[in-house]
């Protein structure tokens, strides 16, 4: 069997969702992987049908895709699947690509992995929080039932609680609660004079770039600013996203390879 790799985003009109995914695969390139390609859900190319053909084309007969997602939902569950040629529900089969049979497997979203509160706490520390900062961790939110996506945000905020800082709370976007204005308030009931928001969101785009800003009370496409909550005012801070950190790098290499010693 020729085996290759599709590491898989959302897609996007603005941002830099493309830089990171191309990043992340030559990243794997150089480390002596071969066979590596991307693919986007949806606006960005090449689709995900697009690379599938591509990796047939070049003999590939046994598929990987990763997706470089936060969090697994319907997107992971049945979305993606259902390009990549597999049956609804199934994370892994076979499926016709240009006539050619071929073997091909969903990977797992970087959920609960410990490196993304790695990548928090770094966020922070290069911040200049310390265990007396308010943390704001910021989600997307989903109106789908089989997201993990408020899972994941509860877990990294308890995750740091654990670790000793004092005033954290989590919020989203849109769709369910807590609300960015409850979570900004319960801050300030704290009694903080500085607050971090640290999205965990992939990249940047219109979402951290203009509509969570809104609701902070700061500049669109802004690094924060002060803001005013129940007549006291606060310093906000807002951080980048995960990105192509280096520790999701190892993530996806762990998975290819493992995929690749089978």
């Amino acid at each position: 069997m020729t085996k290759g790799i599709i590491i898989v985003g959302y897609g996007t009109r603005t941002g830099n969702l493309t830089e990171i995914i191309e990043k992340q695969a030559a990243r794997m390139r150089a480390r002596g992987i071969g066979n590596v390609y991307t693919a986007y859900f949806r606006v960005s190319s090449p689709t995900i049908q697009e690379a599938v053909s591509r990796a047939v084309a070049d003999g590939c007969n046994d598929i990987l895709a990763i997706p470089y997602y936060i969090a697994e939902g319907r997107l992971t569950f049945e979305m993606i699947p259902a390009k990549l040629g597999l049956d609804t529900g199934s994370s892994r089969g076979t499926a016709l690509v240009d006539g050619k049979e071929v073997r091909i497997r969903m990977a797992s979203a970087f959920g609960s992995s410990p490196a993304l509160t790695d990548i928090l706490i770094d966020r922070i520390a290069d911040n200049g929080g310390d265990m007396d900062t308010g943390i704001l961790v910021l989600g997307h939110g989903s109106r789908d039932l089989t997201s993990s996506n408020e899972e994941i945000m509860t877990l990294n905020a308890k995750r740091l609680r654990a670790i000793g800082y004092r005033h954290v709370a989590h919020s989203f976007n849109e769709f369910v609660g807590p609300a960015i204005a409850e979570a900004l308030k319960a801050l300030a009931e704290e009694g903080v004079s500085r607050i971090i928001a640290v999205p965990l969101f992939i990249a940047n785009g219109v979402h951290l770039g203009e509509e969570i800003p809104e609701q902070l009370g700061i500049p669109a496409y802004s690094e924060g600013g002060d803001i005013e909550i129940g007549g006291r005012k606060i310093q906000l801070v807002y951080t980048k996203p995960v990105e192509a950190d280096p520790r999701l790098t190892d993530i996806i290499v762990a998975k290819a390879r493992e995929f690749l010693g089978e």
